[in-house]
């Protein structure tokens, strides 16, 4: 189960919650829940090019899929967005909405966000 990778995650424990995934049956590595923990993973691993990828994955999936890739495509954004790079940044936003177009609040009060946004 993924209950091990989400505590881990809650906790911040990146490195050891992306361990407990990786300890799992390859079958359950696959599975929604265990991309999504995955993907809680990728931001604070700096593993931004897996993230791309899981969410890629989760943004045609279920309600929790497709939040959960919006969120990453957000922290993708403002990573971007920090780092001076604003087309990027803008084609995260774009990703964040389509996968869930809910974010788009979460997006406009996201201070490291108003360069790219207004």
């Amino acid at each position: 189960m993924t209950d091990e990778a989400e505590g881990y995650a809650d906790l911040g424990m990146w490195r050891e919650a992306w361990d407990a995934l990786e300890a799992l049956p390859p079958e359950e590595r696959a599975t929604p829940a265990a991309l999504r923990a995955r993907l809680r993973c990728c931001p604070g691993l700096g593993s931004w090019d897996v993230g791309e990828y899981v969410a890629k994955l989760l943004s045609d999936g279920g309600k929790a899929d497709r939040a959960s890739a919006a969120a990453f495509y957000m922290l993708l954004a403002v990573y971007h967005a920090k780092s001076g790079n604003r087309e990027p940044a803008e084609e995260a936003i774009g990703k964040a909405v389509s996968a869930w177009p809910e974010i788009r609040a979460d997006l406009i009060d996201e201070p490291a966000l108003r360069e790219v946004i207004f």
